[in-house]
């Protein structure tokens, strides 16, 4: 928050009125004094010289019409001439009448009398006891003892310095208006710059462009000018910048074909594209709404305030992704991609793409239903083929060479068989939208069960298995359990060297339990781990025995179905390829 002291232009006069006031009033209080002082001093040695003068005119012409003469010049003057002999006995005085002289006090004691009758010239400034009045005394010794004494009264020397202040005081008086007139005038040409600059700087503010300081008030100004107008280059650099990424956000958002939905911390809607609107009706006039109220689709709203929580406890991270299907209306299936900022950011609490997946979904379900259809037609002629191999096979009159050609045809048929097997167990899972019911399962048994059935497949290549299993039970499917491995042990028994060793083990890892089933064959390169689940993928140069390659990824759709995890390693510590999946381990009460 800004705050203000007061006017600058009010503290700025107010500063200027202070300084005039100190700079014009305390010379003048002071030189009042030093100039009383030099008045005085200069009435002093102008009286002594007017004794002196006067002295000398008594000495050059001696008589008692001289001195009468002299004395009356002085009244006239406004002097006081007071004449001694060398006792100190008032002669004559100028201010005091003869009748009254024979009263006045003996003068050898007045300080100036004293000291010209020592010194021959005397000065003192005191308050005569004649006339009671404060005075400059200067006497000058004659030539036959007495002495002559000027007095000039303080009240004279007092008006004409009082005089002299007056008209200096009227001339402070001029100077201080004329000052406080240019402060004034300069205070409001400040105030007048000042309020330029802020307006610069407010229409700058406002989006005013090229808008920029010319003139300042003063150097002082210049670095301030300088900043404002370099702000001023770099906030419509960013403006420009915010703007170019603003219409580019926009052009991406609209021409999106999938639905974006932005939501507030709180979880309102904050805006949407038009793909939104298309999929939504209801989001137009929702903005600062709840989700629910735009999106009509419980199931999204439950799994967002799903997510939040997740990340509200801890469990989840920083940031968070998940994808979500629904059917919304009935017949559309959608997917929807919530996002949440890695880093909180006041404006935005989560991202919502949501795209039409209908007619992929119309798609894959041909596609189940064809490789579904297609292995139940062709299981009856395979059976037929196979079975009736095997019967030229076991013919006695038939010919090595045609036997031959029947045992090929029986082979081939029994290896297409699996495949149909194989496509017709994967179409089951993927036909089966509910999730496995979930029971403790002794992992030790389903993998014995899957060892019986590839005990023959092992013998005729001379595999061993090391089996290293805890004792552990898992939340489990017996069935697809031991398809699982199953499956597993026969990508490893077609894959491992002649004579080679097959080592499964387990181990517990948290709340679940690891498996591991693992070969010493060509290995997977590093680019094909991640594609091994997809169904019919092979790894052509090293991996390919001619199989359809379905077997991981119903492995990988079973785990997947008990809320596992399932992916490959190679190479892997100990061997050189290994397969590891995750089960959820069992409670220990239930496995009780």
């Amino acid at each position: 928050m800004i705050s203000a002291s007061g006017s600058l232009r009010v503290r700025l006069f107010l500063a200027f009125t202070l300084v005039t006031l100190i700079a014009a009033v305390l010379p003048a209080f002071f030189s009042r004094k030093v100039l009383y002082e030099d008045r005085l001093a200069l009435a002093g040695k102008q009286a002594l010289a007017q004794a002196i003068f006067a002295g000398g005119m008594l000495e050059a012409h001696p008589g008692e019409e001289q001195i009468r003469s002299i004395f009356a010049s002085a009244a006239r003057l406004s002097l006081r001439l007071t004449l001694t002999d060398a006792a100190g006995r008032v002669l004559h005085d100028s201010h005091i009448g003869e009748e009254a002289l024979p009263d006045l006090d003996n003068h050898a004691d007045r300080p100036e009398i004293e000291e010209a009758m020592t010194r021959g010239t005397g000065i003192s400034l005191r308050r005569g006891n004649s006339l009671g009045l404060d005075a400059v005394y200067a006497a000058a010794a004659l030539r036959d003892g007495g002495v002559l004494r000027v007095a000039v009264p303080v009240t004279e020397i007092r008006d004409g310095l009082e005089n002299e202040f007056y008209s200096l005081s009227l001339a402070i008086a001029g100077v201080i208006c004329f000052c406080l007139l240019l402060s004034g005038l300069i205070t409001s040409r400040v105030r007048r710059s000042l309020g330029e600059m802020a307006e610069v700087v407010a229409s700058i503010a406002g989006g005013g462009k090229r808008v920029r300081l010319h003139s300042v008030p003063g150097l002082e100004f210049l670095p301030l000018g300088k900043a404002v107008n370099h702000m001023a280059d770099a906030l419509e650099a960013y403006v420009r910048t915010v703007g170019d990424q603003q219409s580019q956000l926009e052009t991406i958002l609209e021409s999106m074909h999938e639905g974006v939905l932005v939501l507030s911390p709180s979880g309102n809607i904050r805006r949407w594209n038009k793909a939104l609107e298309a999929l939504f009706p209801e989001v137009k006039g929702a903005e600062g709404k709840p989700l629910i109220e735009g999106l009509p689709v419980p199931a999204l709203q439950r799994r967002l305030e799903a997510l939040v929580s997740r990340e509200a406890s801890g469990s989840g991270g920083g940031g968070g992704d998940e994808a979500a299907h629904f059917e919304s209306p009935p017949g559309r299936f959608l997917v929807a991609h919530l996002s949440r900022p890695l880093e909180r950011v006041d404006s935005i609490g989560a991202v919502i793409v949501i795209y039409d997946a209908t007619e992929i979904m119309r798609l894959e379900r041909v596609r189940r239903d064809f490789v579904s259809n297609v292995s139940h037609e062709l299981r009856t002629p395979l059976t037929a083929v196979a079975g009736y191999a095997e019967t030229l096979m076991n013919s006695g009159d038939l010919r090595e060479e045609y036997r031959n050609f029947a045992r090929i045809i029986h082979k081939h048929a029994s290896s297409l068989a699996g495949v149909v097997r194989d496509l017709l167990a994967l179409s089951r899972i993927e036909h089966t939208p509910e999730p496995p019911d979930l029971f403790p399962v002794d992992a030790g048994s389903s993998l014995a069960g899957a060892l019986a059935s590839c005990r023959e497949q092992a013998l005729a290549r001379g595999l061993s298995f090391r089996i290293e299993l805890a004792d552990v039970r898992v939340l489990a499917d017996a069935s697809l359990l031991e398809q699982v491995f199953r499956n597993l042990l026969e990508n490893a028994c077609r894959y491992s060297p002649l004579g080679g060793e097959i080592r499964v083990l387990s181990r517990p890892e948290g709340g679940d339990v690891l498996f591991s089933v693992a070969d010493d064959g060509p290995g997977i390169p590093r680019e094909a781990l991640p594609r091994v689940f997809e169904r019919f993928y092979q790894v052509e140069k090293t991996r390919n025995s001619g199989t359809a390659g379905i077997g991981l990824a119903i492995c990988k759709h079973i785990v997947e179905r008990h809320g596992g995890r399932i992916w490959a390693e190679s190479p892997c510590e100990g061997a050189s390829t290994a397969l590891l999946f995750l089960l959820r381990a069992a409670p220990a009460e239930e496995a009780e």
